[in-house]
């Protein structure tokens, strides 16, 4: 097993790992996540039947409005958040999702994204991600 550590931003704070569910496609939770299953319900999505709980969830950007922010909440509730999302750009949906799941439940939930290109092809064939913090992060191939 190799790793390489990669420089991005942190959008909000925290600690996690786990493996990778990644997305070539927008991604959005407002229908496109079961909350009470973590279970990505989005037909046309690219990782449609794939489950996010616990995973580290990469995407390029959000789709759709703020509601989707409720839908992750609701995901958050029902114990099927990702552990982790990390996005080629600012997903408001995801930073506000992650914000209220810390206020509201005390779970967080780090949201990370402007990473240099060459980490989001590495990371869609990397098995494992690592927070190392300050942005800093860690693929496990």
């Amino acid at each position: 097993m190799t790793s390489r550590a990669y420089q991005g931003r942190t959008l909000v704070e925290g600690d996690a790992e786990g493996e990778i569910v990644a997305s070539d496609r927008a991604f959005t939770f407002a229908h496109g996540v079961e909350p009470s299953t973590g279970l990505v319900s989005d037909v046309h999505s690219d990782i449609a039947g794939c489950q996010i709980r616990s995973k580290v969830l990469v995407y390029p950007h959000g789709k759709g409005s703020t509601t989707a922010s409720a839908w992750f909440l609701e995901a958050v509730r029902d114990g099927n958040a990702p552990a982790a999302i990390v996005t080629e750009s600012v997903d408001l949906s995801a930073v506000i999702g992650s914000v209220l799941a810390w206020e509201l439940y005390g779970k967080r939930i780090p949201v990370l994204s402007s990473f240099p290109d060459s980490f989001y092809s590495e990371a869609r064939k990397s098995k494992r991600l690592r927070l190392l913090g300050n942005g800093r992060v860690e693929l496990e191939t």
